[in-house]
């Protein structure tokens, strides 16, 4: 029976590292658990494979220091030994939970991967797809033609609002709420751009469909200065 949703197959290809520790008697075991740490990153193996390493090396030393019939050499290949009956033992105790972390890795890197290509479909209005030239995007998750969109204001308009305006997206109509929620709103189009840095051709694009409070103008406010008030 299958440990994972990737099948057998999968799961025989991704242990071959336990052959390190099962046919080297003893020599190489360790590497099994430095392989399998740099993998799924969990310090425990890391531990394990410094351990098997300290045996090994022990061994070498006291083997180097005493002579062949000393009991120092024949109690330190002992513990050698034992070293790799139980990193067998080990190996095949921690296969399932390597394999089930193995999976979770690989599916969250797809999804990190997922959001990538659709961050980059937002602001050049193409995907990318792994050992390909950028592809254009399928008619049915292209942006809503410009002459349906209309015009919001930026403060006021809700995220699916938001992400509605040719350039954003849903994607980076949620970086553009919690901009406008960490700014308390935005001034003009220049404090849109710039609290959001984004890109030229972009802010173009979004412009004609944004609308932001207007401030008082310089002239009128000359004017107001300078009026008489008649009694």
């Amino acid at each position: 029976m299958a440990i994972t949703s990737k099948g057998k197959g999968w799961e025989l290809r991704n242990s071959i590292w336990m052959l390190w520790a099962i046919l080297t008697l003893g020599f190489f075991n360790y590497i099994s658990f430095y392989y399998i740490y740099f993998r799924v990153k969990q310090r425990k193996w890391l531990f394990a494979a410094l351990v098997y390493s300290l045996i090994f090396i022990t061994w070498i030393i006291i083997a180097e220091i005493y002579p062949e019939k000393h009991w120092m050499t024949d109690v330190s290949f002992a513990i050698f030994l034992l070293g790799w009956i139980i990193s067998i033992v080990h190996v095949l105790k921690i296969r399932k939970e390597y394999l089930l972390r193995l999976e979770v890795k690989i599916a969250n890197g797809q999804k990190e991967i997922q959001s990538l290509r659709e961050q980059i479909r937002q602001e050049y209005g193409s995907t990318v797809e792994a050992g390909s030239k950028v592809a254009p995007i399928p008619q049915e998750i292209k942006e809503q033609p410009e002459d349906t969109v209309k015009m919001i204001d930026i403060n006021t308009a809700t995220e699916d609002e938001v992400a509605g305006v040719p350039g954003i997206g849903a994607l980076f109509a949620k970086k553009v709420m919690e901009a406008r929620e960490r700014e308390g709103g935005f001034t003009s189009f220049e404090h849109f751009v710039q609290t959001l840095s984004i890109k030229p051709h972009l802010a173009e694009k979004m412009r004609p469909f944004l609308v932001f409070p207007e401030k008082p103008s310089t002239s009128s406010l000359k004017k107001s200065e300078g009026r008489i008030v008649d009694f």
